[in-house]
């Protein structure tokens, strides 16, 4: 049985009202690589931290998402400070 993939992607950024203009017209390039956004959250403690909860077919989406030039320019772009940290999971229950 094959199960999506989930992915939390955690990363601080210079400006979240910067950064989400960014991500929302990303939607093309996530659509491109299959990967559903499930939610956007924020850090209670500090606004400019971002955690992505993400769902995909298949982990080697992300990796390819990642890898795209056209991602990594729109992650420079939005602000992105540092690598994220990413976490993959399968939902069991």
């Amino acid at each position: 049985m094959n199960t999506p993939v989930h992915t939390h992607l955690t990363h601080e950024v210079e400006d979240f009202g910067t950064w989400k203009q960014v991500f929302d017209q990303g939607q093309p390039l996530r659509d491109k690589h299959s990967i559903k956004i499930n939610g956007v959250y924020q850090a209670h403690d500090n606004p400019n931290m971002v955690t992505v909860h993400a769902e995909m077919a298949d982990p080697q989406a992300l990796q390819n998402f990642m890898a795209d030039p056209q991602g990594q320019a729109d992650m420079q772009k939005a602000g992105v400070k540092g690598r994220p940290e990413m976490k993959m999971l399968h939902k069991h229950s």
